[in-house]
């Protein structure tokens, strides 16, 4: 019994770095572009709680723009934002589909339609600029995310 709980005790470490590791990127980085960045926030809130709980929404918030921060942050009143009527389908959706990207310049727009957890199409459209002057120089980063209805598919 002892080594069961020994072999357990090991497995456990070792899968929660993969755990942690399913997503290719969680910080901003001039070599992503925005469908990347867009993607991996929407694969970060499909998994919101993998490896500990609000991590997706974590990664989300890493990508925010010093300028969306400074209207959603700290990460704890970003948080509660994301559980809202308005973000809350984004956390553990069962599928996203990516559309009608548009980059000029150094900003950039995507649409993202999702299915939630509960079967509902529901519609994100994301703004998205290249960060220049801050320490993020380069990046592409999330200033605004706005929801749209989906009305027919």
């Amino acid at each position: 019994m002892k080594l069961f709980l020994q072999v357990t005790a090991f497995l456990v470490v070792l899968v929660a770095p993969v755990l942690a590791a399913h997503l290719p990127q969680t910080e901003p980085d001039p070599s992503l572009s925005p469908r990347d960045v867009v993607s991996i926030q929407i694969e970060a809130l499909q998994q919101n709680d993998t490896p500990y709980e609000d991590r997706g929404i974590e990664v989300t918030f890493n990508f925010a723009s010093p300028t969306n921060k400074r209207v959603t942050g700290p990460l704890k009143r970003f948080t509660l934002m994301v559980h809202n009527p308005t973000y809350g389908p984004m956390i553990d959706h069962r599928s996203a589909k990516y559309e009608n990207l548009k980059v000029e310049g150094d900003i950039a727009r995507i649409d993202v339609i999702l299915i939630s957890d509960e079967g509902e199409y529901v519609g994100y459209r994301f703004i998205l600029s290249r960060q220049h002057g801050n320490q993020y120089d380069g990046s592409w980063m999330t200033d605004a995310v706005m929801r749209f209805d989906i009305v027919a598919l």
